[in-house]
């Protein structure tokens, strides 16, 4: 039996809470701190608190599954990173969509529209927060597949806030992948939700849209085609993944060395915007 700890009380931390209790051998209990004696532990309370409530845990070697964003600024990833690797522990980056079925039918169906060109990416709900700004909530979803998508990290970031100001409640942003643009807009003002991610290459497009009925669309040649995906949750696939790296069963398939690659992504878009669209570099340490 696999005990896991649960932080949050929101309406996602019971979907999660929901979820484990559909898994075998799994058991779930509430916390709000350090204490109990847990194999392993899923922060999901608010986003400006998701550091501060796995540090004590991180520090003390225990797995944690971080819920998106993993932090809410770029130097408390690092000290996250920093403990994670001095404890020798894992973090689990929770990016939903790493697990989505259709997502990774998506992925695994890039090459047949050969080398990618650009990309674009549309997030939106109307469920403004008040801890973040729709950067970290909405864009570590599509900023989650880009390496996928590209092949290799982004070098640069323009962004402008649309509406919100400083902290922006819709924003449109583009990274740029060895001169390949991938445009994103994100918001928390449309009436209707949306995340769709849509991927151009010299002998097609390929659309994944989580919204939609039919989820992945193959174009090519003229001929639109429909793909196969499994249609399991993506948080139960998410979840068992976090049980099994616990178990010993499999390694840890969203590591925070991974996670870099989104946060350094969103740093420089937040920066970018709060300098009315000045392009900024995304650097990586030597």
């Amino acid at each position: 039996m696999v005990t896991l700890g649960l932080i949050g009380r929101g309406a996602w931390a019971r979907i999660i809470g929901a979820t484990l209790d559909s898994l075998p051998e799994v058991r779930w209990v509430p916390l709000n701190g350090p204490g109990a004696s847990v194999d392993g532990v899923i922060v999901a309370n608010r986003s400006k608190d998701h550091v501060s409530s796995a540090l004590p845990f991180v520090e003390a070697g225990v797995p944690c599954f971080i819920e998106k964003p993993l932090a809410t600024c770029l130097e408390d990833f690092l000290r996250l990173k920093a403990a994670a690797g001095a404890a020798g522990g894992h973090v689990f980056a929770g990016h939903l969509h790493r697990f989505n079925p259709a997502a990774e039918a998506f992925c695994a169906a890039l090459p047949e529209i050969g080398p990618i060109q650009s990309a674009t990416a549309l997030c939106a709900n109307g469920k403004p927060r008040d801890d973040t700004s729709v950067i970290w909530d909405w864009l570590p979803h599509p900023l989650s597949l880009a390496a996928r998508i590209f092949a290799t990290p982004a070098e640069r970031a323009t962004a402008r806030s649309l509406e919100g100001g400083a902290r922006p409640l819709r924003v449109a942003a583009q990274l740029s992948y060895e001169g390949r643009p991938f445009d994103l807009e994100a918001s928390w003002l449309s009436p209707d939700p949306a995340f769709r991610i849509t991927a151009a290459g010299t002998k097609g497009r390929l659309i994944f849209d989580d919204k939609a009925a039919q989820k992945v669309t193959l174009i090519r040649d003229g001929n639109s085609v429909a793909l196969a995906y499994d249609p399991e949750l993506p948080l139960t696939r998410e979840l068992r993944a976090f049980v099994e790296l616990i178990r010993g069963v499999r390694d840890n398939p969203s590591p925070v060395e991974e996670a870099e690659e989104v946060l350094r992504s969103l740093d420089a878009i937040e920066r970018s915007a709060a300098a009315d669209g000045a392009p900024v570099a995304i650097n990586w340490p030597d």
